[in-house]
């Protein structure tokens, strides 16, 4: 699966599709969940959110890279250096862990 997650106190929330019902564009499987969009859906999930913003979670991506067959997850540096989030990760989203990488990506570093 790919799609958008937030991780917080070590839970993951999540938004995500079945890769095969996504169309690949440039070589990349992406979903259209935006964490801004999704965040009203996502925030209901937990009392402490309505503290929030949707960027002020640590929070990343799952795409698919088609041509590498391998999944990528985009995130920030305390999630790529978790190894208790990674799997946390790994485990929602239904992956193989022999297929994925992890990168960090600076659109998700936390201010």
């Amino acid at each position: 699966m790919i799609g958008v997650f937030w991780i917080y106190k070590f839970q993951i929330y999540f938004k995500s599709i079945i890769t095969d019902n996504v169309k690949a564009i440039n070589g990349f499987k992406d979903s259209d969940f935006a964490h801004y969009q999704e965040w009203n859906e996502i925030s209901s999930q937990n009392k402490d959110f309505y503290l929030y913003e949707y960027e002020d979670i640590p929070r990343g991506r799952v795409v698919y890279d088609v041509e590498n067959t391998q999944y990528i997850v985009y995130s920030n540096e305390d999630i790529i250096n978790s190894d208790k989030a990674k799997n946390s990760i790994t485990e929602a989203f239904n992956l193989n862990t022999t297929k994925v990488i992890f990168e960090y990506d600076a659109h998700y570093k936390i201010f």
